[in-house]
């Protein structure tokens, strides 16, 4: 089976190129700047571009079987007024060429990062967290979030959005917690290294085919 990977050069991407190498997948992956590659493997092909770009994505795409999609909207520092670097609607922009550019290459699954609070699960989250992304910078991206997933459910893509809790940079990996409708409750962060594990664990398995699931760590 061969991937392709949108978001490789961001944090959580980076490892999700780690653990599809580890678990033996050939893989493409589509970034705007081939230097910031952390990655060197006669298992990647590598394309220059951006997925907002049509005819960079379905270059990318040839070949494989599934994407794997780490678009994020980043922001120059993780504060939640830090200004935003990335246009708004870049996943928007990009989901829109996926679904289009795979219909016509036949590709039918996607997984793809998404966040908790997104959707039905926004009355889950705390408070203080609600109102975070309701008066800062973190708004548009969990807007984009929202779009994203609303476009796979309208397109014929066999799709997972992962809604992971806070993110953190650490190296302990704890016991994961998937939950859906709330049950069991979420914790309220879990280790990128968690999340890369489960979206590339996901690709041989249809359990989370169609669905939203809410990770986060005991």
């Amino acid at each position: 089976m061969k991937i392709l990977i949108l978001g490789a050069t961001g944090r959580t991407g980076r490892l999700i190129v780690e653990e599809v190498l580890k678990q033996g997948y050939d893989l493409n992956v589509l970034v705007r700047d081939k230097n910031k590659l952390p990655f060197h493997s006669k298992s990647v092909k590598v394309y220059q571009g951006t997925p907002t770009h049509r005819e960079d994505l379905a270059a990318a795409m040839q070949g494989c079987d599934l994407i794997i999609s780490a678009l994020s909207i980043a922001r120059a520092s993780d504060a939640p007024w830090s200004k935003l670097i990335t246009p708004k609607n870049f996943i928007t922009e990009s989901m829109k060429n996926v679904i289009s550019e795979a219909g016509q290459q036949n590709l039918k699954r996607l997984i793809t990062i998404s966040a908790w609070g997104v959707g039905e699960t926004q009355k889950e989250i705390p408070f203080w967290l609600r109102w975070l992304i309701n008066y800062t910078n973190m708004r548009p991206i969990y807007a984009e979030h929202e779009s994203q997933e609303k476009l796979l459910k309208s397109s014929n893509l066999s799709w997972t959005a992962v809604r992971p809790v806070a993110l953190n940079d650490s190296k302990k990996i704890k016991t994961l917690k998937v939950s859906f409708n709330n049950l069991p409750k979420p914790s309220l962060s879990i280790c990128r290294q968690t999340v890369a594990k489960f979206i590339v664990d996901s690709v041989k398995s249809n359990k989370y085919e169609m669905k939203s699931p809410t990770i986060s760590e005991n």
